[in-house]
């Protein structure tokens, strides 16, 4: 089989010493570590983590918008019929509502790209 040489044994004994020497923290200070982390992980930075993307954000935006237009033609539909809705005040009335839409999502966007270089 083998010879069991030098470098083998004090291995051996290397090995047997050492968890006897192993220090251990005790559990006051196991728990005040902990702690620190969770507090600087409260503290710290938050970073977006690319959450926040421009085509989800469009998304519902103009998912409400559609909403919005979708209720206004149906209640005007409803009330004052086919020739309402084509007339030229429901066709104003609809650029109305895209425009304030399209003006919010342009702030959000550049909001969100002012937040990120912060």
């Amino acid at each position: 089989m083998g010879e069991i040489n030098k470098n083998d044994i004090e291995d051996i004994q290397l090995k047997k010493i050492l968890p006897e020497t192993k220090i251990t923290a005790g559990n006051n200070l196991k728990f005040r570590i902990m702690q620190q982390i969770e507090t600087e992980k409260a503290f710290s930075k938050k970073k977006a983590n690319s959450s926040f993307s421009i085509l989800s954000n469009m998304y519902s935006i103009f998912g409400i918008m559609y909403a919005i237009i979708a209720v206004i033609a149906g209640f005007v539909y409803f009330s004052a019929g086919k020739e309402a809705v084509e007339s030229t005040y429901m066709y104003l009335t609809i650029i109305l509502v895209t425009s304030v839409c399209s003006v919010f999502w342009m702030l959000s966007v550049y909001d969100e790209k002012r937040r990120k270089k912060k």
